[in-house]
């Protein structure tokens, strides 16, 4: 294997597995928005073309490799703002890091954010790459260099802070060494920006506060490895760490011989030859790949650098300055010059971006303009729908089902009351009863029940009168067949009548109980018609006959008045009710006209303009529309408010009604006219029920006699063929009085 040479670490390029924007973006349109999903298949096609190219581009040397990612990063930013973070399609990308424990396969997540989260840590790779590969020899590169880290760990940080929890999910495993790698990036930005003051000779104090700092953010970088960092990338980790605090100590040495503090600069160098003796042993543990020779020329420079100066300043100061040399725990922190920090591309917040970029006049998938910008934001369409939530809890909680339970109340007491039946019964016709008053003069009355009852009697003569005829015919041939077998003796041995006409007359037999027990069945319904006739009769009278019949209160009665008075009083509260009871359903006819026109789209789109200021980065919450929610809302708060009326009306009205209703009760139920006016008021409601109970027993008994009298016509008719065909027989054998034919006519029976 050849032997590798690192001065700086890259991030491993993520490789994504593959996915199609297509499909699952014009099903989403199709399912959830409502819109042709046809016209956005140009934009679909765009992306999936776009995410292939890109990712899987991975020469870093090209320009257009990172201008390509940001291109399709910014249309992923834009795709936020149009869609949910999950529409449904699973997005699959391998981790940077395998081994037994994690083997290489790829973590699945339904979340947009994931994907941009993936080509940011794909961009943060090309961005660490791009840092190595810049000279180390000049200022120009390593100021290159540190800017490429810092974007690095830009990247990576706007995952932590900003995507991370926009997942939904646990975040995949490469997500938890963010920590490290922004670290990583840092310590080699700030290596960088060391290097660079070295190179420009500056003061031994600046030099060691950079190198200090360096140092820190190497060891954050390894506080925060777990077991899926290399351990090459840990071993550079601690000979850099180790290798800074070195440098920073030397350089505070420098410093402190220059200021004649001879003390603090032999133990500064004791300490810095005790951190590079770290670095130094840590060096022996690299195999492959290696830091790079210029660099393990450093280290080793700098040791021997910390010895030549070490003999030299002990013996100086043994010799003639005699300084104490102070414990390390008693030196001056060194202070930190932080340099370098996490920069984020511009491609990330500028939503114009993309429109600075050098055209490209033959590459199709050189996008400046948002996808899918005709289409309506996904905030738009959650506002909507959150709306409408709103509009429907307003519209069933607080009116129809605030209604419903009024409508309750109002049905309960006009059944627990029996109102209006209860008022009527005193002093008029209760509605029910003018109704089945109506019902039966419809039917024909008393009247129409006597005639089906007399056409029954008639049916049930005929019925019998049909077996008797049939009986009738089947003895008379009985008669004439024994009158010729006693008249020719043995010669008429032709079967007798009694043996053929069996079977008929078991037959008429069963005719004929049928026919009896039905017409007990008839007398049943007469004795009821007889019963009910005249409540039955008194039905089929006009209402005013059947009003001046009942037993009334006379106006010379004792309480007359004051019943009468509660009367007016009981309708007139009723009247009311029933009045807020239908002013009530009017409001609710009312908000259900208004909640079906009620749209909000034009408004949100409207509002969402204003927010959005054009930019199709800019990603809308749904708080955002709170103004235009509550502004439509308003619409609803006088029917709200009508209803609320209504309730404390009808609670006014009922309590009056049971106030009025009881002390009629009291005042009728000793009155003995009205009670007797009550039960024939119940007498005649039952005589109503009992008419169709008479009338649906007529009816079957009109059907029963109309079949029956049709079997009996075809029984009658068997009778009277056979008896024809007896005679005719009976006339053949008995012509001329010739024996010899009777005697063959014998013989063939």
């Amino acid at each position: 294997m050849e032997r590798q040479e690192v001065n700086f670490i890259s991030i491993p390029i993520k490789k994504p597995d593959k996915l199609s924007w297509f499909s699952a973006l014009t099903k989403y349109i199709t399912e959830s928005y409502a819109e042709d999903a046809k016209k956005y298949n140009q934009d679909c096609n765009l992306l999936d073309s776009l995410r292939q190219r890109c990712l899987e581009q991975e020469q870093v040397e090209n320009p257009l490799v990172l201008e390509d990612l940001s291109i399709y990063f910014n249309q992923l930013s834009f795709l936020g703002s149009k869609f949910p973070s999950d529409i449904g399609l699973d997005i699959s990308w391998y981790p940077l890091f395998s081994s037994k424990d994690h083997p290489y396969c790829p973590d699945v997540l339904s979340n947009l954010n994931y994907e941009k989260s993936c080509v940011l840590l794909r961009m943060a790779a090309f961005y660490s790459i791009l840092g190595t590969m810049q000279s180390s020899v000049s200022t120009e590169g390593i100021r290159k260099a540190c800017q490429h880290f810092q974007h690095a760990a830009g990247c990576l940080k706007y995952i932590q802070s900003d995507l991370i929890s926009e997942l939904r999910a646990a975040p995949p495993r490469d997500f938890e060494l963010l920590d490290a790698l922004i670290a990583l990036m840092i310590a080699q930005a700030h290596e960088c920006v060391w290097q660079k003051a070295v190179m420009e000779h500056m003061k031994y104090g600046t030099v060691a506060r950079l190198a200090v700092k360096a140092s820190d953010y190497y060891e954050s970088f390894l506080s925060n490895c777990n077991s899926l960092v290399p351990d090459y990338w840990k071993t550079i980790g601690e000979i850099k760490y180790n290798y800074f605090k070195a440098v920073a100590q030397y350089q505070k040495a420098n410093e402190a011989i220059s200021s004649g503090r001879y003390g603090e600069e032999i133990a500064r160098l004791y300490l810095a030859k005790s951190n590079n003796a770290a670095a130094i042993q840590k060096l022996s543990e690299l195999i492959n790949p290696t830091l790079h020779p210029s660099f393990v020329q450093q280290i080793h420079t700098l040791d021997h650098s910390i010895d030549r100066d070490l003999i030299r300043a002990e013996k100086d100061n043994d010799v003639v300055y005699m300084e104490t040399v102070p414990q390390p725990n008693q030196l001056a922190p060194i202070l930190r010059s932080d340099m370098a920090k996490p920069i984020l591309p511009s491609f990330i917040l500028d939503p114009s971006y993309w429109l600075v970029l050098t055209e490209r006049p033959n590459d199709s998938l050189f996008i400046k303009r948002p996808l899918f910008e005709k289409l309506v934001p996904f905030a738009v369409h959650q506002a909507v729908s959150v709306y409408n939530d709103k509009k429907n809890y307003i519209v069933h909680n607080d009116i129809i089902e605030k209604n419903s339970v009024l409508e309750q109340e109002y049905q309960k007491v006009i059944t627990e009351l029996r109102l209006p039946y209860s008022l009527d019964i005193i002093d008029t016709l209760p509605k029910e009863l003018l109704s089945y008053a109506e019902e039966v003069q419809d039917l024909g009355g008393i009247q129409t029940l006597n005639d089906m009852l007399h056409k029954i009697q008639n049916m049930s003569k005929k019925a019998l009168g049909l077996i008797e005829e049939g009986f009738n015919a089947l003895e008379e041939e009985n008669e004439q067949d024994a009158m010729l077998s006693k008249q020719y003796g043995k010669l008429w041995s032709r079967p007798t009548s009694r043996v053929l006409t069996q079977n008929l007359l078991t037959m008429g037999t069963q005719y004929n109980d049928t026919i009896q027990a039905a017409q007990k069945a008839d007398r049943i319904v007469q004795a009821k018609v007889a019963n009910w006739g005249k409540a039955i009769a008194m039905l089929s009278r006009p209402s005013a006959d059947i009003l001046s019949h009942l037993p009334q209160l006379q106006p010379e009665d004792e309480l007359h008045a004051q019943i009468t008075q509660l009367l007016t009083q009981l309708r007139r509260q009723l009247e009311l009710l029933e009045k807020n009871a239908k002013d009530r359903q009017d409001v609710e006819k009312e908000v259900k006209k208004i909640a079906e026109k009620d749209d909000i789209s034009d408004a949100l789109l409207s509002r969402c303009q204003e927010l959005t200021k054009g930019s199709p980065i800019v990603k809308i919450q749904v708080e955002q529309f709170s103004d235009v929610f509550e502004s439509y809302l308003k619409k609803y708060q006088s029917h709200q408010a009508s209803l609320q009326q209504h309730a404390h009306e009808q609670d006014e009205i009922i309590y009056q009604l049971r106030q009025l209703h009881m002390q009629l009760n009291a005042m009728v139920s000793n009155v003995p006219v009205l009670i007797k006016r009550e039960k024939a008021i119940s007498n005649l409601e039952a005589a109503y029920s009992k008419i169709k109970e008479i009338r649906t027993n007529l009816v079957e008994g009109i059907k029963f006699y109309s079949n029956y009298i049709d079997i009996l016509n075809q029984f009658k008719k068997e009778c009277t063929d056979f008896c024809l065909a007896r005679r005719m027989e009976a006339a053949d054998l008995s012509r001329d009085h010739n024996p010899a034919k009777l005697l063959l006519y014998s013989n063939k029976k």
